[in-house]
């Protein structure tokens, strides 16, 4: 015993709120206000009424006097929140806790956040101060209510009212609404429906003046025949059969109804309030005749979409604005509209086109490429002897003459492709002088091109209108065609040959201008006595005006319209060069040449030309190089 006086601690064990203490675990000694306790661990336990039991291990250390501090943790409170006549949810910090006029148990000491949110009351929130110990509260309440009374009454009672489309009940009554703006109704059999939007505040009592509702308008739902027909009321438009008219009752109405190609017609009837009748009108048709003369006579013939028989006979017909249509397998519909009118006879005519010829009456004769050049159309199907006999005068060599026909339609170039438009494809593109003589004005055939380079001006042509190519390239050379496309090209020699020797009467022409030399007045620009100091071999009785190339069009065109296919610039074609012989009795359908070779065919007279040979449109030139008095017109298939 003496021994542990000697070594023991002096403990002081203080708690908030003072507890009762036990201390086990080792031997101790109570004495007065504090304990002797050996250097170790011990087990501690305090009790208070209205605290959680304090059960701890504590550890005693070597100091002689220690001071041991211990909080006791309040148990939670109990709650009831009254709310007389209103059971309401609770949130104690937005967590469900129970309802009012119910304890509400086991709440945490401390601060809290009290929300109820009663049906038809305003929501009510405030702080709450939970004293705990096990203790029970109580907080009386008086919630806000969130409607107000409203009255009504109406004339005649017995109106059912409807609130945003909800029935609560018949007039005269006084309901409770919402605080709110809200939609209105008061409906009653007989009557015509009230409503109103109303703007509810909360407690403030609203009593509506009297509501009269005046008797409903009687419903009369018009069917006419034909349907469609114009309606009047009372001499006031009111829209088309079928329709349902709302009419105020009591009194009679006087309806027309009224149709084009038909008589118009008035009926009376009575309107009775609420109530729904039907009212039907038959219109009689004013009639005319109309005289049908369709050909082919078997066509078929066909009035507002129905068929009526065959394309020739006299219809009566309602004076109103008919369509007409004639159908015949084989042609293209036609179409046109009529007005008959009583009493005066009116004749339709048609004569139906076959579908070739509709085809060929939407393309147009002319067109004009992006670059500004003029296409002629030309739908043929001809059969000529290219080359020249061989007893003409001046003929070569490669002049064989060949049977040919044309039978693929084409557009073929008006003009030979002037600089200005060649240079929107080559923007520096310059055709070049002659001792001084300039080649480049802007209306002046483009020269100085290799066949290469007019070919890839055609391509580039088709790809500015999105058409199909018509040379094929390889390594940015033309190495082929595509016989189906539309896009540009440069004409075959054969199209060429046709376009400048075949006349109207079927015969070919010698010369451009004729059967002799020398050239006529004006008929072209060729080698004469202007291009004296140019040339070797000139026309000496012939001048033109100018020494060299000449604005496209200076000078008369062929019978067919087109210029410059004799003088001016020579022109690059289509084809590869080549001299076929022996060939005189086969007939080429629209030839485009060999299918390889060295050279391209160069036709047609230049300015730089004044000999018999090759004043003749049946020379054949031919080279792959570039020259100052060759040039290139453009052509396209038409399919």
């Amino acid at each position: 015993m003496v021994l542990f006086l000697f070594t023991a601690k002096a403990v002081t064990i203080q708690t908030q709120p003072a507890a009762t203490l036990s201390v086990s675990g080792g031997l101790k000694f109570k004495l007065a206000e504090h304990y002797l306790l050996l250097q170790g661990d011990y087990q501690l336990e305090a009790l208070a009424d209205g605290y959680y039991p304090l059960k701890k291990n504590i550890a005693i250390g070597d100091a002689q006097n220690q001071t041991l501090n211990f909080e006791l943790e309040k148990l939670p409170g109990h709650l009831t929140i009254n709310t007389p006549g209103i059971n309401a949810p609770v949130l104690i910090d937005q967590l469900a806790a129970g309802n009012t006029n119910q304890e509400i148990r086991n709440i945490a000491a401390g601060k809290h956040q009290l929300n109820i949110n009663a049906e038809r009351y305003f929501p009510f929130q405030q702080s709450l101060e939970i004293t705990g110990l096990d203790s029970a509260q109580s907080l009386d309440l008086n919630l806000e209510p969130a409607w107000a009374d409203v009255s009504f009454t109406t004339q005649p009672q017995g109106a059912t009212l409807f609130v945003d489309g909800e029935a609560l009940g018949t007039t005269p009554l006084q309901v409770e609404i919402m605080e709110g703006d809200h939609q209105l109704r008061l409906k009653l059999k007989g009557h015509k429906a009230w409503q109103e939007t109303l703007d509810v505040k909360a407690q403030t009592q609203i009593d509506l003046p009297l509501i009269t509702l005046p008797e409903a308008d009687g419903l009369i739902l018009v069917n006419t025949q034909p349907s469609g027909a114009g309606l009047t009321v009372n001499g006031t438009y009111r829209g088309q059969s079928p329709f349902e008219l709302a009419l105020a009752p009591g009194k009679t109405a006087e309806i027309t109804a009224f149709k084009v190609g038909y008589i118009s017609t008035t009926q009376s009837i009575k309107v009775e309030s609420g109530k729904e009748q039907n009212l039907a009108i038959k219109l009689k048709p004013q009639l005319g005749d109309v005289k049908i003369d369709g050909r082919p006579s078997d066509a078929l013939l066909y009035v507002d979409g129905r068929l009526m028989g065959r394309a020739k006979q006299t219809l009566r017909l309602p004076a109103k604005q008919h369509r007409i249509t004639f159908k015949k397998t084989g042609y293209e519909d036609f179409s046109t509209s009529v007005l008959p009118r009583p009493g005066i006879a009116q004749a339709v005519s048609a004569q139906l086109l076959t579908l070739e010829q509709a085809k060929w009456k939407n393309i147009k004769p002319v067109i004009t490429s992006k670059a500004g050049s003029k296409l002629k159309l030309f739908k043929i199907d001809a059969k000529f002897k290219m080359g020249a006999s061989r007893r003409e005068q001046g003929r070569r060599s490669n002049e064989s003459q060949r049977s040919v026909a044309l039978t693929r339609p084409f557009y073929f170039g008006i003009h030979e492709v002037t600089n200005a438009q060649y240079r929107e494809y080559v923007k520096f593109h310059s055709s070049g002088h002659v001792k001084g003589n300039s080649l480049n004005g802007e209306k002046y055939p483009a020269v100085n091109i290799t066949w290469d380079q007019a070919a890839k001006y055609c391509n580039w042509l088709s790809e500015q209108e999105k058409l199909p190519p018509f040379y094929t390239l390889e390594n940015n050379t033309v190495n082929g065609i595509n016989l189906q496309s539309n896009g540009y090209r440069l004409p075959t020699e054969a199209e060429w040959s046709w376009a400048a020797r075949v006349q109207k009467n079927g015969k070919p022409l010698k010369f451009p201008w004729g059967s002799s030399l020398p050239p006529s007045e004006k008929s072209g620009n060729y080698g004469d006595r202007r291009a004296a100091a140019l040339l070797g071999n000139i026309q000496v009785a012939y001048d033109d005006g100018y020494a060299v190339t000449a604005p496209v069009g200076s000078f008369p065109s062929n019978e067919k319209g087109l210029y410059d296919l004799g003088g001016n610039a020579a022109e690059w074609v289509n084809d590869y060069y080549g001299i076929r012989t022996g060939l005189s009795l086969s007939l080429e359908t629209d030839p485009t040449g060999p299918v390889e070779g060295s050279y391209h065919v160069i036709r047609g007279s230049s300015w730089g030309h004044g000999t018999v040979t090759d004043l003749r449109l049946a020379f054949r030139d031919y080279n792959s190089e570039s020259r100052h008095d060759v040039g290139f017109r453009i052509a396209r298939y038409v399919d």
